[in-house]
């Protein structure tokens, strides 16, 4: 009789256990799965050189993308590209002219800030430049594969710029450039140049930098792109950017990209 008793509570517990499990796996199905974020891979173009003419102020009106326009200062079409481009709520970065190596033997832009340069000098060029291309949220380098290797002469612009808040993107001309490292010490916002587009005059060859701009970016989590206001360029750059896939990538401001 104790046996029977015994197997009957055996059987019984065994029975609230299956029954508990039952319970708990319909519990766990209708749970929501969590969800997993994918984190895409950010790429930000840059078109330097802007300022000289207003053949391709159309790119300006009609891109869809968050471009950022790299306006040269003190030329004729300056002030008015960057108008352009903040009414179309894209980003304005200052395309500074500064020092390369040998400028006696380069053709530089006028009031290019140069290493040799009192400071008062070089703020009063600086801030110009400023009031030339308003709108501006930060600093792109025109050259300077001399000026970006100088301690002195960068420490002076930085110090400016960290008044106003803006960031620097480095283009990174020379292996030697001590930006970046200034830029942590002084805690500027900061980024550098990836892939220079265009430094061939040939469609294949901009889309294939394109390409290769997509792969740093996968590789990295994101990239910088610097091509030219020229009509290939914005050609290429036009018809690339709405085959990127969007589940992969995201185009983006350099603000976005800073630290």
């Amino acid at each position: 009789m104790k046996k029977k008793s015994s197997q009957t509570l055996i059987l019984i517990l065994c029975a609230v256990v299956v029954i508990q499990t039952i319970f708990i796996a319909a519990l766990l199905r209708k749970q929501k799965k969590p969800t997993v974020l994918i984190r895409k891979a950010k790429v930000a173009i840059v078109i330097d050189d802007w300022g000289y003419n207003l053949k391709h102020i159309d790119f300006i009106k009609e891109t869809r993308f968050p471009i950022n326009i790299s306006v040269l200062p003190f030329l004729t079409y300056s002030t008015q590209i960057a108008n352009e481009a903040e009414k179309n709520n894209l980003e304005v970065i200052v395309h500074l002219p500064l020092e390369p190596q040998n400028w006696r033997k380069v053709n530089v832009e006028k009031k290019v800030i140069l290493s040799t340069m009192e400071k008062e000098e070089i703020l009063k060029i600086l801030n110009d430049s400023f009031k030339s291309v308003p709108y501006a949220n930060g600093v792109s380098n025109h050259m300077g594969s001399k000026a970006t290797e100088d301690k002195n002469l960068m420490g002076i612009i930085f110090s400016e710029m960290k008044k106003k808040k803006m960031y620097f993107l480095d283009s990174f001309v020379t292996p030697h450039t001590i930006c970046e490292e200034l830029a942590r010490d002084m805690n500027l916002k900061f980024s550098q140049r990836s892939v220079f587009l265009d430094n061939e005059a040939d469609s294949e060859y901009i889309n294939g930098q394109l390409m290769s701009l997509l792969d740093y970016a996968l590789k990295n989590g994101e990239a910088i792109g610097i091509g030219h206001d020229r009509d290939l360029t914005l050609k290429v750059i036009k018809e690339f950017l709405p085959k990127i896939n969007k589940d992969k990538f995201e185009i983006v401001f350099v603000s976005d990209l800073v630290r």
